[in-house]
C-alpha cells in the first residue's frame, strides 16, 4: 500500500495483480510506502478505511486522497495462485511457507479444496477480490478499479494523477505452466468467485469502475446475484 499525498492518490495492492510493478514506479511519488510485509502491503479496503484513511485524514485535514487498486480475470487469478505456490522455494519443508507448498498436488485438487467448506490447507486460505474490495457496509471501498489486462488504461490513470508520463512494466510474474481444469469442477469455481467475476466484467467493459460515477450500478449487480 503506497500513498502520495502531494498527487492525491492511494495505491492499494491487490495480490497477484501485477502490484510489485506498479509499487516500483511510483515509489519515488508516495510519502508512505507499506510493502516491506505481506499485511500491510496488502491491506484490503475495509482495513485502509479504518487504520489508514482515518489517521492520514486527522494528519493531513485539506488533503484528498482516492484510492486504486487492479482487479484480474477471476480463473486467471487462480492458476497464477497456484503456479506461485508450486514454485520450488517452497518445496523446501525448511521454508516458512512451505505449508502453502502446491507443486505436490494437480490443479484440480488444488481447486477442489481451495472451493471446500472446511478450509484446512493453508494454500486454500485466498481471500476472494470481491473481499478485498468490500466494506462491512456491502458497499465496494475503492475510488477507482482498473483491470490489470489493460495497463495501457493504468498508466493513462497514473500520468494524469502524477502530472507526467508514466509507463509500468510487468515485474515478479509467475512462471507459465499448462494447467487444465475439469469442466465440472470449472462451474464450481466459476459459480464460487461469481462476485468477482460481475466485479471485473464491470470493471473491464467500462474501463474502469469510479465510485462517483459508477457505485450504484455495480451494488445493484452485487445485490442481484445474493
Amino acid at each position: 500500500m503506497q500513498i502520495s499525498v502531494k498527487h492525491g492518490f492511494a495505491f492499494l495492492c491487490m495480490p497477484k495483480c501485477v502490484s510489485t510493478s506498479i509499487e516500483v514506479v511510483i515509489r519515488q511519488y508516495c510519502n508512505t510506502n507499506l510493502s516491506a510485509t505481506p499485511a500491510p502491503k496488502h491491506i484490503d479496503a475495509q482495513g485502509f478505511a479504518e487504520s489508514i484513511l482515518s489517521t492520514h485524514q486527522k494528519l493531513y485535514p485539506s488533503s484528498h486522497i482516492e484510492s486504486f487498486c487492479l482487479i484480474r480475470e477471476p480463473l486467471e487469478r487462480m492458476e497464477s495462485w497456484y503456479r506461485y505456490r508450486s514454485r520450488n522455494e517452497l518445496k523446501n519443508p525448511r521454508h516458512p511457507n512451505h505449508k502453502r507448498y502446491t507443486g505436490n498436488i494437480s490443479y484440480n485438487d488444488f481447486i477442489q479444496q481451495y472451493i471446500s467448506k472446511d478450509k484446512k490447507k493453508s494454500f486454500t486460505k485466498l481471500k476472494t477480490q470481491y473481499r478485498f474490495l468490500i466494506l462491512h457496509n456491502g458497499q465496494i471501498g475503492i475510488d477507482h478499479i482498473l483491470p490489470m489486462d489493460r495497463m495501457d488504461l493504468v498508466n493513462d490513470f497514473l500520468s494524469k494523477k502524477i502530472g507526467k508520463k508514466i509507463k509500468i512494466p510487468f515485474k515478479n510474474v509467475s512462471p507459465k505452466m499448462p494447467l487444465s481444469l475439469d469442466r465440472k469442477l470449472e462451474e464450481k469455481l466459476r459459480e464460487y468467485l461469481t462476485k468477482d467475476q460481475i466485479i471485473y466484467d464491470f470493471v473491464k467493459n467500462n474501463g474502469k469502475y469510479n465510485k462517483a460515477l459508477h457505485s450504484e450500478n455495480l451494488s445493484a449487480l452485487l445485490q442481484d446475484c445474493r
